[in-house]
């Protein structure tokens, strides 16, 4: 019975076979545990096939549509997660995501390649993803799988962003994202970027008689199934048509893709916008990318001259004066009026306008481009940034040229003089331009990750930036030999185009891109730069800050290039050490890392001492990264608000003008070292003497705690293994210490001429081990020969002699000098060792003695110099109530205390 065609199956093809001649028939449902009498009398239902049947439709898709509307379905929900941002939601449909795109791609790469809207929820999915990890306080507030999935999803996307198809595919996509899909080639046109122009029209119908043609067919006809339901609903089949004319219904038309896609759409309702792209509109994230589009017809209408129109001075100020007004309220499209301002200059080169209204529109231009991103900390975009420095690269140009150009801000817009005459006068300010420009350039390297090729690719922009803060430097200097001199609307008449104060910001400029730079060439020409800028700025300078801030960065650049004596005179000239708690705090930063960079050249130098003093306060904290800008540290028992955090972070400095913190330590530590072992040599007895180092003597107390002590690996353990060697005299082994390839890579490879540093520390080393050494054996030997001293330390005798002679006269060393012998006689003065630690016993015992006597006076009560008056009366007091009776009770007792006032309470 089941195999029998007239009885309905849901598997079978019963709506091909049937027709409308069949009559009724009855289908006999049996139950189980019935009896066939009971089946054979009971009502049987029955199906019935009527004409109804022919209109009920179902929908017949090809793979590859079935593909597309998988994806659409994945990026409506990645859409609606990234909205509410829901982090897991989100990793969950990139995952889907890619899945089902692999599945596609077998269908996709035929004929059409990747679809669009792919492509552009990886970019919005990638740009969410960098808003996400951009936000640090909200990131705080997440869950751990949360915080998990974000960094998970934000590897995963980058790596998957640098496939080879997707990769140009997202580059072309950023470079023009809001190109319409009519104007893209027909090939790239993609049934989910049809059928997301209206969300109604979701599926497509087809009659079920019929089957669809072979895959070719159903490929290349496709385009029609996907359209609307109304398209599908016309090329529905006619089940009475005539079968001569039923495979008409099959066959391709002669009407193009584009010109059925017209019509359609002219039947079609107008597409509604959703919630998201309302918002997303008129706001100005999407244009804070900077890419180069056509303006909207609305704003192109408001530059725009009609045909009978004259293009004149005044139409354009006027047109130009409008794009101004709009500069800062909300919802202007930035893009928008870059490119209105591009079309008005095209307009004034045309119509030979002039020069002087060129330049005025162009410094619109470079205000505008800055205005990019009025957020907080937020910085330029690449190409706004490259854009921006087109633009003043050419406003230089420009003002290089045409010398009869006058632009100060003393010039008033009234007062401006715009036509085509010899003299033109122009408001506006390019030094303001340059310090905007060097603002944003440190912004950009701030926010960048210091250890991704990304800040490598930042960094070069640095050589652009130089060469345009030099040529305005050649072109005020220029400006100022010249003497050229403008009117101003005040009473005082003419001034100066270019003062001195204006030359001060410039030089300044090009001294803070200066002073931190090491010339590799032995002729270090930057030397002789600094000192010529700086020495102007303090002749012509009159504010305070700016010459305080170039004779930091003139002591800097003496002491980086290891002219020490001439940074240490100029350090000491400036009393900046006088005034600086009173300066704002870029200037402190300053301060600390021209006394850091001082310290390193004293050591360097061979100044040991003087580097130890110099480093002393920037290591006694732990606070180094924080004094020199390079890092914030969290400190505890300490909150940081918003707003004090984000100060702190754009005080920051760019990750390439960083001094290594550990050459920093290093070279305090060793000083340390250095100075610290042979006073303790000579002090090992005295109980009074203090450390000289806290930082140093800790770091030694931590390596005595340890029990076993192993081969260094740290730079601390090795100075720490070092300084033990020193202090048994063992000048060779500290030296292996201190100067090997681990030491090498970490610190003496960072600094310049490291090859006389390594030098200059062996011979320190030796003297100081010879120093300890003497400290140390003094009361063993009665005399020791001056040779015998320079093979142990392989020293000259000259310098041996040299090194007893000094200790002799500072009378650290109680010996004489027998020079025809070239020997030391030592005189014993000082006390042995066995007599040194007897010495400090009796004190010790003695000290004892005087602490139990004071004991014992305070228990019997005798008033002595501890007891207060009080304390001495009711003593008195007990005394003479514990002598004077009192029954049963020991003498001395004191039975008058006070009663406790309730049952629980304690004393």
């Amino acid at each position: 019975m089941s195999s029998n065609r007239f009885f309905f199956n849901e598997g079978s093809s019963s709506s091909e076979e049937t027709s409308d001649d069949e009559p009724q028939v009855q289908v006999s449902t049996a139950k189980k545990g019935a009896s066939k009498t009971a089946t054979k009398h009971a009502p049987k239902p029955y199906l019935a096939m009527s004409d109804d049947e022919e209109d009920v439709k179902r929908v017949v898709r090809s793979e590859k549509a079935k593909r597309h509307e998988e994806i659409e379905e994945i990026i409506k929900k990645t859409k609606h997660a990234m909205r509410i941002r829901d982090i897991g939601l989100v990793y969950e449909c990139y995952e889907n995501l890619t899945k089902a795109f692999d599945k596609a791609r077998r269908v996709l790469e035929k004929d059409q390649g990747i679809p669009r809207s792919f492509i552009k929820i990886l970019v919005q999915l990638d740009d969410f993803v960098n808003q996400c990890w951009g936000d640090r306080e909200w990131r705080e507030t997440l869950t751990k799988n949360n915080s998990n999935n974000l960094s998970a999803l934000r590897q995963k996307i980058r790596r998957y962003l640098k496939q080879e198809p997707l990769e140009k595919e997202i580059n072309a996509y950023r470079e023009r994202p809001d190109v319409v899909d009519e104007e893209l080639p027909e090939h790239e046109t993609s049934p989910v970027d049809q059928s997301a122009e209206s969300e109604e029209d979701e599926e497509e119908v087809v009659p079920t008689k019929g089957k669809p043609q072979d895959n070719d067919e159903s490929e290349s006809s496709e385009v029609s199934w996907d359209q609307s339901d109304e398209e599908s609903t016309d090329s529905s089949i006619d089940v009475d048509a005539p079968n001569e004319e039923l495979y008409k219904k099959f066959l391709k038309t002669d009407k193009s893709e584009k010109t059925r896609i017209k019509e359609s759409s002219s039947t079609k309702r107008p597409k509604k916008p959703s919630r998201i792209e309302q918002q997303v509109q008129p706001s100005d994230d999407e244009d804070e990318e900077g890419k180069d589009s056509a303006p909207r017809q609305d704003i192109q209408k408001l530059v725009s001259f009609g045909k009978d129109e004259e293009i004149t001075h005044e139409a354009i100020l006027k047109k130009l004066n409008e794009i101004i007004a709009m500069r800062g309220k909300r919802g202007t499209n930035r893009r928008d009026q870059l490119e209105c301002l591009k079309i008005l200059r095209l307009y004034v080169e045309k119509q030979n306008l002039g020069v002087g209204l060129d330049i005025k529109i162009l410094l619109i231009q470079i205000a505008v481009s800055f205005d990019y991103h009025h957020k907080g900390n937020e910085c330029l975009k690449p190409e706004t940034w490259t854009r921006a420095l087109d633009y003043i690269e050419e406003l230089l140009t420009l003002l290089t040229k045409n010398e009869n150009v006058q632009i100060s801000e003393n010039i008033s817009e009234e007062a401006e003089n715009l036509k085509k005459e010899p003299d033109y006068r122009i408001h506006g300010d390019a030094i303001t331009i340059i310090l905007k420009m060097d603002e944003e350039f440190t912004k950009i390297l701030q926010n960048a990750d210091a250890h991704s090729q990304d800040y490598v690719e930042r960094l070069k922009d640095e050589l652009r930036v130089c060469s345009i803060i030099d040529r305005l430097k050649v072109y005020l200097e220029s400006k100022a030999n010249n003497n050229v001199m403008i009117t101003t609307d005040s009473d005082s008449g003419t001034i100066l185009l270019v003062q001195p104060q204006h030359l001060c910001t410039a030089y300044m400029c090009v001294i803070e891109h200066l002073y931190y730079k090491y010339d590799k060439p032995p002729g270090q020409s930057s030397v002789a730069i600094m000192d010529r800028l700086c020495k102007y700025i303090y002749a012509k300078d009159t504010l305070n800050r700016a010459r305080a801030r170039a004779s930091l960065c003139h002591v800097y650049h003496l002491a980086l290039h290891d002219h020490y004596y001439e940074a240490r005179d100029l350090m000491l000239m400036c009393h900046m050490q006088d005034t600086i708690t009173t300066s704002d705090v870029a200037t402190q930063i300053l301060y600390n890392r021209t006394i850091v960079q001082l310290g390193l050249c004293a050591f360097r130098f061979g100044a040991i001492r003087e580097a130890h003093q110099a480093l002393v306060d920037m290591q006694s904290g732990n606070r180094a990264k924080e004094l020199l800008a390079q890092g914030v540290q969290m400190i505890r028992n300490q909150e940081r608000t918003r707003d004090q955090e984000m100060k702190e972070r754009q005080r920051l400095l760019p990750f390439h003008m960083h001094i290594n913190l550990e050459l920093i330590e290093c070279v305090y530590l060793v000083s340390a070292m250095l100075i610290e072992i042979p006073f303790m040599a000579s002090h090992e007895y005295d109980a009074r003497k203090r450390p000289i180092s806290k930082h140093f003597h800790t770091q030694m107390r931590q390596a005595e705690k340890q029990p076993v002590f192993g081969p260094p690996e740290s730079m601390r353990e090795h100075v720490v293994a070092a300084s033990r060697a020193m202090k048994t005299g063992d000048w060779s082994a500290c030296v292996n210490f201190l100067i090997n390839e681990k030491m090498n890579g970490k610190v003496w490879n960072l600094m310049p001429q490291a090859t006389e540093v390594r030098k200059m520390l062996i011979d320190k080393i030796k003297e100081e081990s010879l120093r300890t050494y003497l400290f140390t054996y003094a009361t063993v030997y009665d005399a020791i020969s001056m040779a015998t001293l320079a093979d142990m330390f392989e020293l000259p005798v000259k310098q041996v002699y040299g090194i007893i002679s000094k200790m002799i006269i500072n009378e650290e060393l109680m010996a004489s000098l027998e020079e025809p012998n070239q020997t030391v006689v030592m005189h014993h003065t000082d006390p042995s060792r066995t007599q040194a630690l007897s010495l400090q016993l009796v004190e010790k015992v003695f000290q004892l003695y005087e602490q139990n006597e004071k004991l014992v006076h305070f228990r019997n009560g005798e008033p002595n110099f501890y007891s207060r008056p009080n304390q001495q009366v009711q003593q008195g007091q007990q005394r003479n109530q514990g002598t004077g009776g009192g029954g049963g009770g020991g003498s001395g007792q004191n039975w008058n205390r006070n009663p406790r006032s309730g049952p629980n309470r304690a004393y």
